[in-house]
């Protein structure tokens, strides 16, 4: 019987690191699409013949295209994609410049793209794609209106791919995650106190008064990658303890 195979984007750190760790505790094999290899390292020597990390940036197709070619010629059809590699970058209107934008814009979006068309001659039938998007794509953004934007793009993405994948017995859903505790966090730049009051802010307007963890995320992964999932398609989960649906 073959082995799963996911395939996973951005999965060398936060969010994207949990979602590999899972589904390699599950049997999975992993393949990791990721600008750093370095700090992956470790991960792989857990599991070296079950675990394989490919550097590549997914703005560039041709990335993205070797990508697949490799872990087809390892491991055979791919079951899961996982579309999680995505850059947030905190700027008010005024401190947006066309250089941040573009990042934005190919990373979060054309990224996305790519990484699901890029992968379509390698899907064994009945596989799930997830594109995560961001409950911020419904939700006024702020100094985060770029990058609302580029997952509001993503969330429609989902409907498009799951409407023409449908008949090929491919689905496709996004997973929206709330404000979730992982690294990157301390990288905007918010300064430790004002970090924290933001997220204590944010634990207060939860319903279930706190903030994510990346293993609850990688988790809602799992059950939309799972047969338990097998009549979800075009939805959007989100996984926000309710901070967007009230």
């Amino acid at each position: 019987m073959k082995n799963r195979v996911v395939a996973i984007t951005g999965g060398n750190s936060g969010i994207g690191l949990a979602i590999s760790e899972l589904f390699l505790a599950k049997g999975y094999k992993v393949a990791i699409f990721a600008r750093s290899v370095e700090r992956m390292e470790s991960f792989q020597k857990r599991a070296p013949e079950d675990v394989f990390i490919y550097p590549g940036d997914v703005s560039v197709s041709e990335d993205l295209e070797m990508f697949y070619l490799r872990c087809y010629e390892l491991w055979g059809g791919i079951d899961t994609v996982i579309a999680n590699a995505g850059v947030a970058l905190p700027e008010g209107i005024a401190d947006v410049t066309e250089d941040s934008f573009s990042k934005s814009v190919d990373v979060n979006f054309k990224g996305v793209f790519f990484t699901v068309q890029k992968s379509l001659k390698y899907l064994d039938k009945g596989s799930s794609i997830i594109l995560i998007s961001s409950i911020q794509a419904q939700c006024g953004a702020g100094i985060w209106s770029v990058y609302g934007a580029t997952k509001a793009a993503v969330r429609s993405l989902a409907r498009s791919f799951a409407q023409e994948l449908g008949s090929k017995g491919i689905r496709v859903n996004a997973l929206s995650p709330g404000v979730t505790r992982t690294p990157i966090l301390e990288k905007f730049g918010f300064g430790e106190s004002n970090l924290d009051e933001m997220l204590t802010q944010v634990s207060v307007n939860t319903p279930l008064g706190r903030i994510g963890d990346a293993g609850e995320i990688a988790k809602s992964a799992l059950f939309l990658a799972s047969a338990d999932a097998s009549f979800i398609t075009g939805a959007d989960l989100q996984v926000d303890g309710g901070l967007a649906q009230i």
